[in-house]
């Protein structure tokens, strides 16, 4: 497991306060003002005058690691169990607040303290307070004062670059180095980023580790999976315009947008039950769907119901997680295998220290009972390896645009850090294959690991369309297979014309309603990238 970053540890717990929080801590700042201009000029030209050695200062040195250290202490109690100490959010924000207000009068009486003056720890803790709050204009106030600071390195490249992300996503816009994240129902969202593609190079030139790292370290921390958020449809000025960038030494052009004509948005639509949440015996027809983009309901264009065959490709984890539950597994694959119909297609991957292809999409289903029941392997467990696998081994390349589902048994927990969790659900989001997730759970609990794999799990359903089932035992999914190959040879086929036409390369938000009938929820994938 990997440890949090080294040089971003502390900047971490501040980082993730929900956003929800943040009105409630401006109103001490919004009243006094950190630097002028004026003041910010005196303090960067202090650092190029050739002043004497400073007296140390202990009393400054002991207060300003007095703050930092209550700060660290009520950060660190909110990290330690965010669910139950959201209350503390609030008290911390407004303690960063008082504490940047008194490292504003020290800069103005002291200019930049000096290490001579308050030590290495006083240094480092005067850094802390500034980066570590919400009050986002002083700290754009202290920006020139703190890049300055940095070229003597009194503060370290890395904090520099945590502090204007901070700044950019306070106010609304992406962040230049993906440092900021908030944790919101169970999962962490890392705030929209400026340019995806330049992103590493701009942490490499910034002292921080590749973003899929500080990824991994944010997620080991909260025991959380992370998903990526990104930038709404609405237009996005192409140059920088509020100069942290500029001040960074930063050409922040904004990723390239695809624009091309309107087009169909094609649909498969499946209807569970709202009670049982399995698929639901029902016949539907056009007049019962509603269909809704960005919130907004859109015209339906076509409409057809029709019995189809079906791709299913089984996903099945044998690393040494789940040791205790390979019989379950085994168990489980073939009664899935045994409720195919004839004209349905079935796949076998199996995943520990190896992915292994047991089988592709064979319609002659007679050996795959023996080819699973032979599987042996065990080891690590790259489950987001496996899933994409999956996709470029068996769906891209066998499944010639035939329905396709993918049936996963796992515990929902990869330690196998190749595939970024966030990159696979953006490759979920792009594709129309259905994903049924089995979380295996263990016979011990083990607490935030267990909690983050069946999140995890539940994510990739939700975004495909299909369903979370727990199983603790073979009778947790006593008719379930029935009802998924059921559901999934029935096809609602529903396309529509976007009323937006301006495709802008961005996200859209789907969702399909069935009309009058609250016993019944329709799904379908979450949206799609106009492009």
């Amino acid at each position: 497991m990997r440890k949090p970053i080294q040089g971003e540890r502390r900047a971490v717990t501040a980082v993730l306060i929900s956003a929800g929080c943040l009105i409630f801590a401006a109103n001490l700042l919004a009243q006094n003002q950190c630097l002028s201009a004026d003041d910010a000029k005196k303090i960067v030209e202090s650092f190029a005058a050739a002043a004497p050695p400073a007296a140390e200062n202990k009393d400054l040195r002991k207060d300003l690691v007095a703050m930092r250290d209550e700060q660290l202490r009520l950060n660190e109690k909110i990290g330690g169990d965010l669910e139950r100490q959201r209350d503390l959010i609030l008290e911390a924000n407004r303690l960063g607040e008082v504490h940047l207000l008194r490292a504003c009068q020290i800069l103005k009486s002291n200019a930049w303290p000096t290490r001579e003056a308050v030590k290495e720890d006083g240094v480092q803790a005067l850094a802390f307070l500034i980066m570590n709050n919400r009050a986002f204009q002083a700290q754009r106030e202290l920006l020139p004062v703190l890049v300055a600071a940095s070229k003597k390195g009194y503060v370290e490249r890395s904090l520099l670059a945590v502090l204007v992300d901070g700044i950019r996503v306070g106010q609304g816009a992406p962040q230049l180095f993906g440092t900021q994240a908030a944790v919101r129902s169970d999962t962490i969202y890392l705030y929209p980023l400026v340019n995806e593609s330049k992103v590493d190079d701009w942490r490499k030139e910034y002292g921080l580790t590749p973003l899929n790292d500080q990824i991994h370290a944010f997620e080991n921390r909260y025991s959380l999976p992370l998903l990526k958020l990104r930038r709404p449809a609405a237009a996005v000025e192409k140059k920088d315009k509020s100069g942290d960038a500029a001040a960074l030494g930063i050409e922040a052009g904004e990723d390239e947008v695809v624009t091309v004509h309107t087009q169909v948005v094609s649909l498969n639509v499946r209807v569970d039950s709202a009670e049982s949440g399995i698929p639901a015996a029902v016949r539907l027809g056009q007049e019962d769907f509603q269909v809704f983009e960005n919130d907004a309901a859109q015209p339906i264009a076509f409409f057809a119901s029709a019995e189809k065959p079906i791709d299913l490709v089984l996903v099945l984890d044998f690393s040494g997680s789940t040791d205790e539950k390979r019989g379950l597994i085994k168990k489980a694959a073939t009664r899935f295998v045994a409720s195919t119909r004839p004209q349905d297609r079935v796949a076998v991957v199996a995943f520990g220290d190896e992915i292994k292809l047991v089988s592709g999409l064979v319609g002659d289903k007679a050996e795959l009972p023996q080819l699973i029941k032979k599987i042996n392997i065990g080891g690590v467990s790259p489950i987001w390896e496996s899933l994409g696998f999956a996709y470029q081994n068996v769906i891209d390349k066998q499944s010639d645009g035939r329905r396709s589902s993918i049936v996963i048994m796992s515990d929902g927990f990869d330690n196998f850090d190749k595939t970024v969790f966030a990159d696979l659900v953006e490759n979920v989001r792009r594709r129309e294959t259905t994903i049924f997730s089995m979380c295996i759970a263990p016979e011990r609990k083990e607490g935030g690991r267990e909690r983050m794999g069946e999140r995890s799990l539940q994510i990739l359903s939700d975004e495909s369309g299909g369903t979370l089932y727990n199983v603790r035992n073979i009778k947790d999914l006593d008719g379930v297979y029935d009802q998924i190959i059921k559901d999934l040879a029935t096809v609602y086929s529903i396309g529509y014309e976007p009323k937006d036409a301006a495709h802008d390369g961005r996200w859209r938000k789907i969702s399909v309603k069935v009309k009058d009938r609250a016993d019944l929820i329709a799904k379908t994938r979450r949206g799609y990238y106009a492009k």
